[in-house]
């Protein structure tokens, strides 16, 4: 059975309507799509869900349930950002209650000098300003507070899925900031895990990095991937798709790297309970 539960459209940055992204999850014979644009922010940015639009996107999903109820099962979500400063408490309760489910992501980790959010994700310059003015230049500092930020909202907000879990790695192609194979880096994926066992959230291998070519593989990375196996963490295939041919991408492939690992199933969201596949 094909599923995705973390897709994007107009309302946020993906590229397409969200009855485009719905059509063309039937035609790629889906039973089930999510539909989990980035939701608005306490301050303004150009790639979220502006707030006067919130009501339109919540209605617009629900209605096009009714539409395609005969031929795919739609769900209701929205991708949610812990912030720091903020963590997730600028959310109105009454917003995730009519929410199917939410992703639960990190793209901020701190403030320039000058008080403006900046991301770990949008490209090599603000990462690098980002955390010279944030963290004093300290790589491990900055990577180390990216992953307690992660503990944080699994531990007190228990997202329904944790959202590329390992997206700071984005711009750290050649290691320009740090090895993964560090002592460091490590001992903080392990704690992370260790907070996540021990919650109700479900962690997703996410195409989306390789997809735009960002990444040279899924988030996250194959050896996090086998830890996660090891702790028998549930786990569920994303595509993170922003456009039409994004929502198909290396499906198959997902889940044989899944399997090569040593996974034996994988899980996904009704509506109402997380059900397993067997792979």
């Amino acid at each position: 059975m094909k599923f995705n539960l973390h897709t994007h459209t107009k309302y946020c940055d993906g590229s397409k309507d969200t009855e485009d992204m719905i059509k063309a999850a039937i035609n790629y014979n889906y039973k089930i799509i999510g539909i989990s644009s980035h939701g608005p922010l306490p301050f303004d940015s150009d790639w979220t869900m502006k707030k006067k639009d919130l009501h339109s996107y919540i209605e617009e999903v629900k209605n096009l349930k009714k539409k395609y109820k005969n031929e795919i099962k739609i769900l209701l979500g929205l991708e949610l950002d812990y912030i720091p400063g903020y963590r997730l408490d600028y959310i109105d309760d009454n917003i995730l209650k009519s929410l199917d489910y939410w992703i639960g992501s990190i793209h901020f980790l701190g403030q320039y000098k000058n008080k403006k959010y900046w991301t770990v994700d949008y490209d090599l310059t603000e990462l690098k300003r980002g955390i010279q003015e944030s963290f004093e230049g300290n790589v491990e500092k900055a990577v180390i507070q990216y992953y307690k930020y992660m503990e944080d909202m699994v531990e007190n907000y228990k997202p329904y899925i944790l959202g590329h879990l390992d997206l700071i790695k984005k711009n750290n192609r050649n290691n320009i900031f740090f090895n993964e194979s560090e002592l460091w880096y490590k001992k903080t994926i392990s704690s992370l895990l260790d907070k996540v066992k021990k919650s109700n959230t479900v962690v997703e291998l996410n195409t989306g990095g390789k997809y735009r070519k960002y990444t040279e593989n899924y988030y996250p990375s194959n050896w996090i991937l086998e830890e996660i196996n090891g702790r028998d963490i549930p786990i569920t295939i994303s595509r993170d798709a922003h456009d039409i041919e994004s929502l198909d991408f290396e499906y198959e492939d997902s889940i044989k790297l899944l399997k090569t690992i040593g996974f034996s199933k994988i899980y996904y969201y009704n509506g109402k309970t997380w059900e397993k596949i067997y792979i």
